[in-house]
């Protein structure tokens, strides 16, 4: 079964954002597996920016595990490019993906759920949203490539 990707709410914030007047939280991308009924299987993660532990237990929703920041339980991105072949790994390492995408490549491979696609590169062009996407259609083949996904003037005022 597949799992999600979905974002986690972090209580840090960017610097970029440092300025604003609302303080706007950090939020960064995590691959939860499924289980047999549809549930995220729970799991631990690190922020991508301040390094804080999450205990991710639902879509979007994680519990900070206060006093274990820095974690060295939680899987790296180095531990998970060993279980990867070098095609999938060289597309993920090229396109700097982020470890939510290596833990999604893996999870495609261990449950043969070839075709599943991880998203690489998401840009606004010219008001327009595009991707790159990576397939993974065998444990040695690979399929990526770039696709309008939708007009984002016209998301913006509906």
């Amino acid at each position: 079964m597949a799992g999600i990707k979905h974002l986690i709410e972090c209580h840090c914030y960017l610097a970029i954002f440092s300025k604003n007047k609302k303080q706007i939280n950090h939020k960064f991308p995590v691959y939860s597996r499924l289980d047999e009924f549809e549930n995220i299987v729970p799991k631990l993660v690190l922020c991508n920016n301040c390094e804080a532990l999450h205990y991710v237990f639902d879509v979007s929703k994680s519990e900070l595990r206060p006093g274990k920041d820095q974690s060295r339980s939680v899987l790296t991105i180095d531990e998970l490019s060993n279980m990867l072949p070098d095609k999938i790994l060289n597309s993920l390492q090229s396109n700097s993906a982020d470890i939510s995408s290596y833990d999604h490549a893996i999870d495609i491979i261990e449950n043969r759920i070839w075709g599943d696609p991880i998203v690489l590169k998401r840009e606004v062009l010219n008001g327009e949203l595009h991707v790159k996407i990576m397939k993974i259609i065998s444990k040695d083949r690979v399929k990526i490539s770039n696709e309008k996904i939708e007009n984002v003037t016209e998301i913006n005022h509906e």
